[in-house]
C-alpha cells in the first residue's frame, strides 16, 4: 500500500514540476519519469562542476575603432603572453613568415637569372640585328650567309 501512495505523491510532484495535470501522467510512466528526472539532475550537476573548473580566456583588447591589422596582431600577442597561449601563435607566425621569406628569396633569385638571360639575348640581338627608321628589326646582308641548300642562314661573326 505504501508503494501506491509513493507513486501518487511522486505523480503529484511531477505534475507540479512540469506544469501538467495529474490525470495526464499515467501511473505506469512515473518510474520512467523519475529516472529521467534523476538523470537530468545528474547531468546538470556535472555541467555545473565543469563550468566551475573551466575559466574562459578573456581578451581585453581595447583597440581604436580603425586599428590596423599589425596593431591587432601585436595586441593579441601581448594578451596571449599574459594568458600563456603565445606558443601556438608564435609558431604559426614564424611558419608563415618563413614561407613568405622563402618565396621572396626564390623570386629574387629567379628574377636575377631572368635579367641575366635577357641581357645575354639582347647583346646577341644587338650584335647581329639592326633597327630601321620604322622600328623594324632586320639582319643586314653583311651579317649572314645563305646556306648551300638555300634553306637557312649562317650568322657571320662581326667584329666591331
Amino acid at each position: 500500500m505504501e508503494k501506491h501512495t509513493n507513486v501518487a505523491a511522486e505523480r503529484h510532484r511531477l505534475a507540479l514540476r512540469f506544469n501538467l495535470s495529474e490525470s495526464a501522467i499515467e501511473p505506469e510512466i512515473v518510474p520512467l519519469m523519475l529516472a529521467v528526472e534523476k538523470s537530468v539532475d545528474q547531468i546538470d550537476q556535472a555541467a555545473a562542476k565543469v563550468n566551475e573548473t573551466i575559466k574562459p580566456v578573456t581578451y581585453n583588447n581595447h583597440y581604436g575603432h580603425n586599428a590596423s591589422a599589425w596593431t591587432i596582431w601585436w595586441g593579441n600577442l601581448s594578451t596571449g603572453i599574459g594568458q600563456n597561449i603565445v606558443a601556438v601563435s608564435l609558431i604559426f607566425s614564424a611558419f608563415i613568415l618563413g614561407c613568405l621569406a622563402t618565396f621572396v628569396i626564390k623570386d629574387a633569385i629567379a628574377d636575377q637569372e631572368k635579367i641575366e638571360l635577357a641581357e645575354t639575348k639582347w647583346n646577341f640581338v644587338s650584335k647581329y640585328f639592326e633597327r630601321n627608321d620604322k622600328g623594324e628589326i632586320f639582319i643586314p646582308k653583311e651579317n649572314y650567309l645563305v646556306t648551300e641548300d638555300k634553306k637557312g642562314i649562317i650568322l657571320i661573326n662581326r667584329e666591331e
